[in-house]
């Protein structure tokens, strides 16, 4: 373990020093991942009344080490805790009942269900990680044994009860701790450090972890490292072809009611895993501690074939029959322990593929991407694990106890916004009315791939909705001319890749060139097309084909216009283009619907885009009026005497006919124009 204590640094006080201490944890993937670990400090501080109370500072539930601040600590008052010690047995639901009870703020973040183990070990700083050098230890055959032989006298050892109260009764039976103790190993579920400064908790740790790591080097055989050892190992690119085949099939049979966002680690590790001899029979041994069966699920599946080696057909086929014997082997096991009213869906969240890599699910990519790192980090616990005898984990019935942990359960009914778990490529996305559409769909959390030809602007627009929904992994952007097929094709792989399939497509981007008749040339008419209506085709062909794939539907959004539907002057090309819009849509609402797939279209008008001021600008030009009198002709023509029309606007419509509240429409036209009479399509 590295050290990476700065000694210069300065606190203001003790619950500074804890900041910097779970930070410092938290940033180094060696001792935990994102949102696990855990850590507390007991200081003195005043209550709402002015009273000195001494207090424990824990991590509350839901933060994460590497980015907590003083505001992620839940504050209890040890006077509370120290009643838990009297208590021979209590409930989950009754515990978090009494943390919550114990709060100095009940505004502050819920305490952490592991707070009866940090009130009781009677240590100022204490941090709970979950490295993998101790865990290789105890998810062993022989866990305490390597544990006495790896760390000595310096370190306790528990053995293996469920998380929260039985655990800190199990520490209480231990007696108090030797002078010479630095912490404690606890049983498949990591290791627990303390010191009466930030400073010495963490020497410890880095101690405890050093010694363990070198223990574990010691009797590592380089021979067995995890090597994909097929007769003939897929390049990485053909294994990225394949995957881009098989994920939408997968996507599909990975959702329950919602559909999931998929995660493809290709790296050289994880497709060496997968093609390893050993993985099979490995992934089937479960995880490396409770919290990993948290993210990952209890088991991962290994599909026991290269699937990049077989036809689509016979991949698909092979894929569907390894899915569905994980299923029924599941309802078996639940019949068996029946741990709850209810069954989870019987799919996995990790699934090992040979000659591709790993899928973990999740629902959103920076769950999906938390279980990759989560199982990269079992993967290693286990090479680790072999070494020591064999890698064993927790036997089954603790297991689907764990799974089935009513505190965590109760997690899966937060409630969701509309278009969770669904992926939407939206064309044209850099501004106007593209931006505000992509916006207003990842606000209902929607994942989103962004297209344009203007990369700076694109880049911008992307890094600005992510930062603003607070999840950058949500939006991806692709620069891509929306007339070529390969931009299309491509756009499409990354959402496929990047997402695991496709769930929307809103084919917005455009082209306007306004002049009379006589002074258009073909060039310029030909643009038209290509962009306005070509663009719309080629992005719906190869979108149809993903959603087709992943089964259950999808929607096409097409962007028409007022042009579409009433006579303009000098702009022949961009109507005459937005009308084969409009045609395009209601053919393909009539040829899609047999596959579930809704295609709807919208007219919009005075929009206040780039492209409208552009017109405006140009038409104001050639009558020798002011911009805002041209403005005025345009309120002058709309029923509602309205405009410009902000992009929020359509964007709202849009997410109408894109979402499940127009279920049952298709083929339908929506006007966002202020209402212009010679537009209302009939």
């Amino acid at each position: 373990m590295e050290d990476r204590w700065q000694a210069s640094t300065n606190f203001a006080d003790e619950l500074d020093e804890l900041v910097y201490l779970s930070n410092l944890i938290g940033e180094d993937a060696t001792l935990t991942q994102p949102g696990g670990g855990n850590s507390s400090v007991k200081r003195t501080e005043r209550d709402v009344v002015g009273r000195s109370v001494a207090v424990l500072r824990v991590k509350g539930s839901g933060t994460d080490m590497a980015t907590i601040r003083r505001s992620g600590f839940s504050g209890l008052r040890m006077s509370d805790l120290a009643c838990i010690e009297a208590q021979d047995e209590m409930s989950d639901e009754n515990l978090a009942k009494f943390l919550g009870a114990s709060m100095l703020d009940p505004h502050e973040p819920s305490p952490s269900i592991e707070t009866p183990l940090h009130s009781l070990l009677p240590f100022r700083f204490i941090v709970h990680t979950h490295d993998f050098a101790t865990q290789a230890l105890t998810d062993t055959e022989r866990p305490e044994e390597n544990v006495r032989e790896a760390l000595g006298e310096i370190a306790a050892y528990v053995a293996y009860v469920h998380p929260g109260f039985p655990l800190a009764r199990a520490v209480a039976r231990l007696g108090p701790m030797p002078a010479g103790k630095r912490g404690l190993v606890l049983g498949r579920h990591g290791l627990v450090a303390w010191g009466d400064s930030a400073h010495s908790c963490y020497a410890n740790l880095h101690r405890l972890v050093s010694q363990a790591e070198s223990f574990v080097e010691d009797r590592r055989d380089p021979a067995r490292r995890f090597e994909a050892r097929t007769a003939v190992n897929p390049s990485a690119e053909t294994g990225r072809r394949a995957a881009e085949r098989l994920l939408p099939g997968l996507r599909a049979r990975l959702s329950g009611t919602k559909r999931v966002i998929l995660h493809l680690d290709d790296s050289p590790e994880a497709r060496a895993f997968a093609g390893d001899e050993r993985a099979p029979a490995l992934a089937e041994r479960g995880m490396s501690t409770p919290e990993h069966i948290l993210r990952c699920g209890r088991v991962a599946h290994h599909v026991s074939a290269d699937l990049s080696a077989l036809e689509p057909a016979a991949a698909d086929d092979r894929l569907s029959d390894s899915l569905s014997r994980f299923a029924g082997t599941y309802r078996e096991l639940f019949e068996r322990h029946r741990p709850a009213e209810q069954m989870l869906d019987p799919v996995p969240r990790v699934v090992v593929l040979p000659g591709v890599g790993i899928v973990t699910s999740g629902r959103s990519k920076s769950a999906a991407i938390l279980a990759n790192l989560s199982y990269r980090h079992v993967i290693r616990v286990m090479e680790a694990a072999e070494a020591l005898g064999g890698f064993r984990f927790l036997d089954e019935q603790q297991a689907v106890e764990f799974e089935y942990w009513p505190l965590e359960l109760v997690k899966l009914n937060v409630p969701q916004r509309e278009l969770s778990g669904q992926v939407a490529l939206v064309t044209g996305a850099a501004s106007g009315i593209g931006r505000a559409i992509a916006e207003r769909l990842v606000a209902e959390q929607a994942h989103v791939v962004l297209t344009d030809v203007r990369e700076e602007a694109l880049r911008n627009t992307a890094a600005e909705i992510g930062a603003a929904c607070k999840d950058p992994s949500r939006v991806h952007a692709v620069v891509a001319d929306a007339s070529r097929p390969q931009d299309a094709a491509a756009a499409v792989a990354e959402a496929v890749l990047a997402f695991g399939g496709l769930d929307i497509l809103v084919a917005n981007a455009g082209y306007l060139e306004a002049g009379p008749l006589e002074d258009l040339s073909e060039e310029v008419w030909d643009r038209h097309f290509d962009v306005n209506v070509k663009g719309c085709f080629l992005a719906a062909r190869e979108a149809v084909k993903v959603m087709k794939a992943q089964g259950n539907g999808g929607v096409i959004l097409l962007n028409a216009s007022k042009g579409a539907f009433a006579p303009t002057v000098s702009n022949a090309a961009y109507a005459s283009s937005k009308a084969a819009v409009a045609a395009l849509a209601r053919n393909l609402a009539t040829e899609l619907a047999p596959d579930g797939i809704r295609v709807n279209y919208f007219n919009a008008d005075f929009v206040d885009t780039p492209l409208m001021r552009s017109l405006i600008a140009q038409r104001a030009a050639l009558k020798g009026i002011s911009l805002e009198a041209q403005e005025q002709e345009y309120r002058a023509r709309n029923l509602l005497g309205v405009g410009p029309i902000p992009p929020s606007a359509v964007a709202e419509a849009a997410l109408f006919l894109v979402s499940p509240r127009s279920k049952y429409t298709t083929g339908a036209v929506l006007p966002i124009d202020g209402g212009i009479k010679e537009a209302m399509p009939r």
